[in-house]
């Protein structure tokens, strides 16, 4: 058996707890209080082993819970970029995922082929439910952090403290309107129809003319363009991704 099909497993329990089920309190104060640290890589072993549901993969909730507890406290104290980091520690975690999967693969593998998962949701649902996860929360989070310093200089256009900034939108409307733009590219790609992407880019450059056309306007437009384009194209990674996973 292919070490894929756990992985998505794996995956799938790692969105789960660090996305999902994290509220911003606990992403807050994990970083500063241990207790709230240890809840989280608990909660964490926790989904992993439930989803494995075995204790013979006893060994993988551990490196799961440990893994979390120390890039989860190291993270906050490093220097330099926080979009660095935060890239580093989930490239870190998905490479931790990988060689838990290639182990349960060779030592488990009569496990493996009835895992629980896997008899009450088909493979195929598993990937789908991890790719547009994966492009919901955690792309928003991190395109926030790749745009925040365009953010802050269009902040500085009305000359308001960023703190105290008016609401210019719907609440939240930019990280929803973002979540359906991907959801909608990871669809075109796994339907295999992905020059429907282009008339969701030329859509959003219509709307947006009116932005880059004024002067004025035009760090706002600059700002919503350099944001939709990064967001498609980590949207058409992972569909391809996800269509490699299904084949």
């Amino acid at each position: 058996m292919s070490p894929i099909e756990p992985f998505v497993v794996l995956l799938a329990a790692h969105l789960i707890g660090d996305f999902v089920l994290q509220t911003e309190q606990m992403a807050l104060k994990k970083a500063r209080v241990l207790s709230w640290l240890m809840l989280h890589a608990t909660e964490l072993g926790a989904i992993t082993w439930v989803l494995c549901w075995t204790r013979a993969a006893w060994p993988v909730v551990v490196i799961v819970f440990l893994t979390h507890v120390v890039f989860d406290w190291v993270k906050p104290r490093m220097p330099g970029s926080v979009l660095l980091w935060y890239i580093v520690d989930q490239a870190a975690h998905v490479l931790v995922l990988w060689l838990s999967a290639v182990w349960l693969t060779k030592n488990m593998d009569v496990y493996m082929t009835n895992m629980p998962l896997t008899q009450w949701v088909p493979y195929n649902f598993q990937v789908l439910f991890v790719a547009f996860l994966a492009v919901s929360r955690p792309v928003t989070i991190g395109m926030g952090l790749f745009l925040k310093p365009w953010h802050q200089e269009i902040l500085q256009l009305k000359d308001v403290d960023p703190e105290h900034a008016p609401v210019t939108g719907l609440t939240r409307s930019g990280a929803w309107i973002g979540n359906l733009e991907r959801f909608f590219v990871v669809t075109c790609v796994l339907v295999g129809q992905p020059i429907l992407v282009g008339f969701l880019l030329v859509a959003k450059g219509v709307m947006r003319f009116g932005e880059t056309s004024h002067l004025e306007h035009r760090k706002r437009g600059d700002y919503a363009i350099i944001g939709t384009v990064g967001s498609v194209w980590l949207a058409i990674a992972v569909g391809y991704l996800a269509r490699y996973a299904m084949n």
